[in-house]
């Protein structure tokens, strides 16, 4: 039984390495075709792509009435996207940050922080985090955000980079399948990586603190690993960063509409505080260091690994006191 769900698993990390590496590719030649940089094609095709999981639990969640479950999904999704992915990806090859991709960092950044603070705060003075009219200027924001990509990172197109629309489509198309696949492969990674844990007897809270956690990011993790691999650094700071984004506003803006929002526990406030130290962190290594390198990737990691440790600490504690 093991044993082949460890064959399962590695022939799933393959194929997921392999269709992350196709996105790549084809992400390329459409920001040729487009005439739009790297980071602005991550920025909106990818990263809508990615969060389409967020999404569908958001709108699920929130339908239920378990608005905190959307909101928890989304902010430990965005400290993942930066620690995690930064982490693995400066630690293990290298980041560089271009002098014009800070300018769209830093404004993701300071506004993902604006709302994150702006989180904490309503939910010590009233007792929902977000309701409808706030969910509305979150969706405001996301078709602001948009809008300003398209038009604030459009660039001449190269004619010696010049892709047919023949190219594109098919570029297109791959890039369509592959996205599905990377879900596909994400989702028995995830499965037999749980299934193998269980036979080892590991907790049911260590798995999904750690596991399942780690699996909700792992098409954003592949994806952007490959990207940084191969040097294509704008599309894996659009991907993550503009998955962020995309979190904070479209889903928490669709879930807030759906359903009032409202989380007073412990858990969720400290993941705020990581998410918000999160981007503080990133915004440092953009502007100061222009990157990330081995030791930075290294912090970022430890960073990750102590959110983990804290909101496992946490719930031991709200259980125990149930």
């Amino acid at each position: 039984m093991v044993l082949f769900e460890a064959i399962t698993l590695l022939i799933s990390l393959a194929v997921l390495s392999k269709s992350s590496s196709i996105v790549v590719e084809n992400l390329v030649k459409l920001s040729k075709f487009f005439g739009i940089s790297q980071i602005a094609i991550g920025f909106i095709l990818l990263a809508a792509s990615t969060t389409l999981p967020e999404l569908s639990v958001s709108i699920i969640s929130s339908s239920l009435g378990e608005g905190a479950i959307a909101a928890g999904n989304v902010f430990g999704s965005n400290i993942a996207n930066i620690f995690l992915v930064f982490g693995l990806g400066g630690f293990l090859y290298g980041l560089t940050i271009k002098r014009d991709e800070l300018k769209d960092i830093a404004m993701v950044l300071v506004l993902t922080t604006i709302i994150s603070s702006y989180i904490i705060f309503n939910s010590s003075v009233s007792e929902r985090a977000l309701g409808f009219l706030e969910g509305i200027i979150l969706l405001m924001l996301f078709l602001g955000y948009i809008l300003y990509t398209f038009r604030e990172r459009r660039k001449e197109s190269s004619g010696e980079n010049s892709i047919t629309k023949k190219e594109a489509l098919h570029s297109f198309l791959l890039f369509c399948v592959s996205i599905v696949i990377v879900f596909i492969s994400a989702g028995f990674v995830v499965e037999s990586a749980v299934k193998i844990a269980r036979f080892f007897h590991i907790t049911e809270s260590f798995i999904g603190a750690t596991v399942i956690a780690i699996g909700t990011s792992l098409p954003e993790i592949s994806i952007c690993l490959e990207a940084i691999r191969k040097r294509h650094y704008g599309i894996a700071l659009g991907d993550a960063i503009g998955a962020n984004m995309i979190n904070l506003t479209l889903v928490l803006g669709t879930a807030s509409v759906i359903n009032p929002i409202s989380v007073l526990l412990p858990v969720f406030i400290a993941a705020l505080l990581f998410a918000i130290v999160a981007n503080m962190l990133l915004f440092y290594a953009a502007s100061v260091n222009r990157g990330l390198k081995k030791t930075g990737g290294f912090l970022f990691l430890l960073m990750y690994a102590t959110y983990i440790i804290t909101i496992f600490y946490l719930q031991i504690g709200e259980l125990a006191q149930t």
